[in-house]
């Protein structure tokens, strides 16, 4: 609610709250314009009415408990007979029907229902006394159809890593020429760069992205998207201020043109929402969140990447990190790594961490491959964690910082 420029927001877990909490929110309000006038303004938003449910093909809540049991207990038989070492296979399935009913004082009136799956697979194993892990995850938006019972091929991958983790190396610390894998492309760019363009970091002063609106940071090879259409975990049709949702190119060809907006910051900064105004649940208040944040697919094939770099190395799955919002200097680590020798992949590399300067390291962006993997993906920012698609393509980067 929007009056005399003081913005009140309030939420409950249930809509029989919802009478008694619309008062409070009124009354604090009043409270407060009758204090001191506000300065707060919102961007224009078209007043809406709407319902959005999506259904799964496969309901789990239909599903026996017996015939869930027996599809875990498959999947599992199904990797042990491509095991070849002594691994313990950890399985964790989140199964969630996310609803959020949402008013505004000028009139929308929006309800949401998504269902999201993930399937999370774990191998723990030893190396000379030390723990070794790798994660994998499975899943997006829809029922049990989009989990890997039905088409198990597709954890073949993990069970490759899992094989040959035993016998991986240490990494070889210095710089290197390098593949990223989409999965670590995604976090590179999501927990370094994406945040930059939150626009109420932006504002705050929390952003190496202050001030660079309009210029060249990148190579033009790199184009970068947010965009909540796309149906993994971070599809929504609607933010959690009832903006329809959008596709933005926030850089161009390596221009930066836009950053991630609230109607709240579009209005600061004299634009319009992006529909990123996102709560996960009751409990929290709304943030500037990415929903699914990729860079752009071009023409290369994943043969073309590994050509370009001839001898360097692969960086696989990313397994979180630090940054610095100011600096843009971060920390990231990496589950495992291959060689590549002579375009080819090699021996396998125990889990090593990249560091660098993220304006630094989008200037020595070469070649982004011409395919997008999408898996499930989570972000937190000041406690609060929603999902996001972990989306993107392989790139090449040259003189990678590895330790």
């Amino acid at each position: 609610m929007l009056s005399e420029g003081i913005v009140t927001f309030t939420s409950t877990p249930s809509s029989s709250f919802a009478e008694k909490e619309i008062k409070k929110a009124i009354s604090v309000s009043k409270l407060l314009t009758n204090w001191k006038k506000g300065i707060s303004e919102l961007a224009d938003a078209p007043v809406t009415d709407s319902s959005v449910t999506k259904k799964p093909k496969i309901d789990w809540t239909n599903l026996a408990n017996e015939e869930f049991e027996q599809k875990i207990k498959d999947l599992d038989q199904f990797i042990n007979e491509f095991l070849k070492v002594d691994c313990n296979i950890e399985t964790d399935i989140q199964l969630i029907k996310w609803s959020e009913n949402f008013g505004h004082s000028e009139g929308t009136r929006i309800y949401q229902e998504y269902p999201y799956v993930i399937l999370t697979l774990t191998g723990r194993l030893s190396k000379n006394g030390n723990q070794i892990k790798y994660y994998k995850s499975y899943g997006g938006m829809g029922g049990i159809e989009i989990l890997p019972f039905d088409k198990m091929e597709e954890t073949l991958d993990f069970i490759e890593v899992i094989n040959n983790l035993p016998n991986a190396k240490s990494v070889n610390q210095g710089m290197h020429n390098s593949v990223l894998s989409e999965d670590m492309a995604w976090t590179l760019n999501h927990e370094v760069f994406g945040h930059s363009l939150e626009a109420d970091n932006v504002l705050s002063g929390r952003s190496f992205s202050s001030g660079l609106l309009g210029m060249k940071i990148a190579p033009t090879v790199v184009s970068v998207i947010d965009d909540p259409y796309i149906e993994s975990l971070g599809y929504y049709e609607y933010d959690s201020e009832g903006v329809k949702g959008r596709g933005n190119l926030l850089v161009d060809e390596g221009i930066l043109t836009d950053f991630l907006h609230s109607r709240l910051s579009a209005a600061a900064m004299g634009t319009e929402s992006s529909s990123n105004y996102r709560a996960s649940n009751f409990e929290f208040l709304p943030q500037v969140r990415m929903s699914n944040f990729f860079f752009e697919p071009q023409d290369f094939s994943e043969e073309e990447l590994f050509e370009d770099v001839k001898n360097g190395l692969y960086i696989g799955d990313g397994l979180g990190g630090s940054s610095e919002p100011q600096t843009g200097e971060y920390n990231l680590d990496a589950q495992y790594g291959r060689e590549i020798q002579n375009g080819e992949l090699g021996d396998y590399i125990l889990q090593f961490q990249i560091s660098g300067s993220m304006l630094d390291t989008l200037s020595k962006i070469g070649m982004i491959s011409d395919k997008i993997i999408a898996q499930p993906g989570s972000c937190v920012k000041n406690n609060q964690r929603v999902f996001v698609g972990s989306i993107g393509p392989k790139i090449t980067i040259s003189e990678v910082r590895i330790s």
